[in-house]
């Protein structure tokens, strides 16, 4: 049964990367203009809100503590999103780096509730080459991941932690 869901769910992501004509390097590419943009749109949604209910950034975040942790998901999003954008050359020449990127992204993004940069992460791991493709250094990329997810981590913890509090009363 198990391999029959597997199969099907394989089939169905690889006729929607077929039929939208995705590959590993359009993939990086829409989840880093998505991971770059979507934070500003957020941003703008904020600046709008503070200026229709006349309060002040600090207040608002202070009167909902989970806002102040989607900004923090939100400018690791943006940062990560431009890293990829900038470095997206190198990250693509690394097989093994690329897998363990879009794995740990794939974690992050379903955990925070970012549904398409997930949906992404799983088409990106679809797309990996079966080919070896030689191991170049890239250590910036592996710091920047390595933050990212300890971001994404800490997010995670701190919206538990809320979710206790408000259960406490």
């Amino acid at each position: 049964m198990w391999t029959m869901t597997k199969n099907k769910v394989t089939s169905f992501c690889d006729q929607i990367m077929e039929r939208l004509h995705l590959n590993t390097c359009s993939i990086l590419k829409w989840y880093s203009i998505i991971l770059f943009v979507a934070p500003l749109l957020y941003w703008g949604l904020l600046e709008f809100r503070l200026v229709m209910t006349q309060v002040s950034f600090v207040n608002m975040l202070h009167k909902h503590p989970a806002m102040a942790v989607s900004v923090i998901i939100a400018i690791t999003d943006f940062l990560l999103g431009y890293y990829c954008w900038i470095k997206k050359d190198e990250i693509v020449t690394n097989r093994t780096r690329l897998r363990t990127f879009w794995i740990l992204q794939c974690f992050c993004q379903l955990l925070v509730g970012n549904i398409i940069c997930f949906l992404l992460s799983i088409f990106g791991l679809r797309a990996l080459p079966s080919s070896k493709v030689k191991s170049t250094t890239v250590s910036y990329f592996k710091v920047t991941i390595i933050i990212s997810t300890l971001l994404y981590a800490l997010c995670i913890l701190l919206l538990g932690l809320i979710g206790l509090q408000g259960l406490r009363g």
